[in-house]
């Protein structure tokens, strides 16, 4: 099913894709200033914003708190029980005290403006592909999908598929 939404994604933002194909194709070596391609798929008609892999989390906030073990775990917990009960367990288990300090962290991030998106674990990582995609001869992309909460998907398409007729 998600493989059918990026292909549908890909298409639907097929034009731009071609340019930011063509964009990528002219660097022979990776450095911050690469593009890369970022679809929001949260609304009806999908908008690709391209912008470079040093300035990702400018267009994708990161979080320092999300990809913490105990946030990790209650945000797993939150959609098994809820959010009441898993606070409840979180403030209530043997980390309590640390999941505290995390909480209020995660907290104060989402009070100084826009909530984050993925975690900083997460953007490296798609730093990283984005140079094995270059030296693929392909282009790094991520779609932000619609849900509660949002999901980020990262995938590469091949230079040589954006640029054919």
């Amino acid at each position: 099913m998600e493989s059918q939404r990026i292909q549908s994604l890909i298409k639907q933002c097929g034009l731009g894709l071609f340019d930011l194909a063509c964009q990528v194709s002219a660097h022979s070596t990776w450095d911050l200033n690469l593009p890369v391609g970022v679809i929001d798929a949260r609304r009806s008609t999908p908008k690709l914003t391209v912008t470079t892999i040093g300035t990702i989390n400018s267009v994708v906030r990161a979080s320092a708190t999300i990809g913490h073990p105990l946030m990790r775990r209650f945000f797993e917990r939150m959609e098994a029980v809820g959010v009441d009960q898993a606070l409840n367990e979180s403030n209530s288990g043997p980390q309590s005290e640390a999941f505290s300090e995390v909480w209020q962290a995660y907290r104060e991030e989402r009070r100084r403006g826009e909530a984050p998106m993925w975690s900083i674990e997460d953007a490296t990582d798609f730093v990283m592909s984005s140079r094995e995609a270059l030296s693929d001869r392909e282009v790094a992309c991520l779609a932000i999908l619609p849900g509660e909460p949002h999901a980020i998907v990262t995938f590469s398409v091949p230079i040589a598929f954006l640029t054919s007729g």
